[in-house]
């Protein structure tokens, strides 16, 4: 059966820029429409813009509440939780000074909110963020755009200079680290967003730790910087977002291409993962490191953002509560890539998701998505084998091309081949089932990241990350 072409005329977004803006790639992209409109708004939520694509010109997340006029995104707080495509064709851009915070009712039952909560991170800090992420990516056309969104939110052009050149930020000759506890008590951002060059420092300084070395995540930076929790948890939704973005378009532009445009020997060993005693399906216990939100501090957006009693009663979900806006957005991002009807079966996307857990080493996440893709697949005994010996495990030839291209985006920069690729295409992979396994590959360079930089794990029992599996 042929797969149906759909309409390719929605709007270029960030993503089309970053993975090469090519008709082929906006051809791909639009199998999954609802994801074209959710990761623009993603963007749009962490990074508000004024008009059109261009960087915001004020400091600070705008309030104003002027819905966005594209189609298909939702205007209220409802968020969707059934399957299929939005009906819209491409994302909406806001065309008022700020993304939509009003809270009518929502346009699509399968749409993100258009609620953006203003947490106190300036422009400036999260663009530095985004773009020390970018260039340990090697993405040029992100590294373009976030120096021009840091550029226009501080008004010079020193800064990212020094970002682009790995050089300090503001005078230490030894590390971030100790510039941002140096000037903590003067690092406070200002009524109007603007920070102070301790905040970027260590703003950046984070994004490289959780970019290289997600696994090794603290927070320490980031408080001697005086980042409050709300402030923590924004900083690394915009961290995790910007690698989760990187992943997405090197796997985007290597399916439309052949290419991931990393600059990586194509012809170098695919990256492997190892296993070990660590990795387990038991149920494991997340503890945070920063205060999740009471129960009782839940509105109903927030309820209505983590779509249901599970993730409600998870000390991790209602962490990420802290920052309403972006959580919003990012359940839908999990429940669209990972439940859609067709393509990519269910149990191969949480195999994907496994497999970069096991690369980023996030024992917790890689114990949730290995119980699911057994309990999905219906036979435990290869998903324990590949938590015990990785990329070695005896999988089957279908899995083990799976594993090896979800493992090829987790590195930074990608190192995922077109011969990957194409072995999953003469195994008969179709072109729906591949931007799914990119899409639910490039989530977990996201959703580790999260996971691994607020909190750390205990073999307790705790209920999962709320993501049921269904037949």
């Amino acid at each position: 059966m042929h797969e149906a072409v759909p309409k390719t005329d929605a709007p270029t977004d960030v993503l089309d820029r970053f993975a090469g803006a090519t008709p082929e790639l906006a051809r791909l992209r639009a199998l999954r429409p609802e994801l074209i409109e959710l990761e623009q708004r993603a963007y749009e939520v962490l990074f508000p813009v004024r008009t059109g694509l261009g960087p915001a010109t004020g400091s600070g997340p705008a309030t104003g509440s002027g819905p966005a006029t594209g189609s298909g995104l939702a205007t209220g707080s409802g968020l969707a939780t059934g399957r299929g495509s939005a009906t819209g064709p491409g994302p909406g851009l806001a065309t008022g000074p700020g993304p939509a915070t009003g809270s009518g009712p929502a346009t699509s039952a399968r749409t993100a909110p258009g609620t953006v909560t203003d947490t106190g991170v300036s422009v400036a800090e999260r663009a530095a963020a985004a773009l020390a992420v970018a260039v340990e990516h090697r993405r040029a056309p992100a590294v373009s755009h976030y120096r021009a969104l840091l550029d226009t939110a501080t008004g010079e052009t020193a800064t990212a200079d020094r970002i682009i050149a790995r050089a300090p930020l503001d005078g230490d000759t030894a590390t971030a680290a100790k510039a941002a506890k140096a000037t903590a008590a003067t690092t406070t951002a200002t009524a109007t967003g603007a920070a102070t060059p301790g905040r970027i420092a260590a703003a950046v300084a984070h994004a490289r730790l959780l970019t290289h070395t997600p696994a090794q995540g603290g927070l320490d930076v980031l408080r001697a910087a005086g980042f409050t929790d709300p402030q923590i948890v924004t900083v690394s939704q915009t961290i995790a977002f910007a690698n989760h973005q990187m992943q997405l378009a090197a796997g985007l532009a290597l399916l439309a291409t052949g290419d991931s445009g990393t600059g990586t020997d194509p012809g170098a060993p695919s990256t492997t993962v190892a296993g070990g005693p660590r990795y387990t399906t038991d149920v494991l216990t997340w503890r945070p490191a920063i205060r999740p939100l009471a129960p009782g501090e839940l509105g109903e957006e927030h309820r209505a953002a983590l779509v249901g009693k599970a993730r409600v009663d998870t000390p991790y979900f209602r962490t990420l509560g802290h920052d309403l806006g972006i959580l919003a957005v990012r359940t839908a991002i999990d429940l669209a890539a990972f439940t859609a009807e067709g393509g990519l079966p269910r149990a191969e996307r949480e195999l994907a998701a496994t497999a970069v857990s096991l690369y980023n080493g996030c024992v917790y996440c890689a114990s949730v998505h290995a119980r699911l893709t057994a309990r999905l697949h219906g036979d435990p005994a290869p998903v324990r084998r590949f938590l015990a010996y990785g990329s070695t495990a005896v999988l089957g030839r279908r899995w083990k091309l799976i594993t090896r291209l979800a493992t090829g985006l987790a590195p930074v920069p990608a190192t995922a081949a077109g011969a990957d690729v194409e072995a999953l295409r003469e195994l008969g992979l179709t072109e729906l089932a591949l931007v799914d396994l990119v899409h639910c590959a490039a989530f977990f360079g996201w959703a580790n990241r999260l996971m691994l930089s607020l909190g750390s794990v205990e073999g307790e029992d705790q209920e999962h990350d709320g993501r049921q599996a269904t037949e």
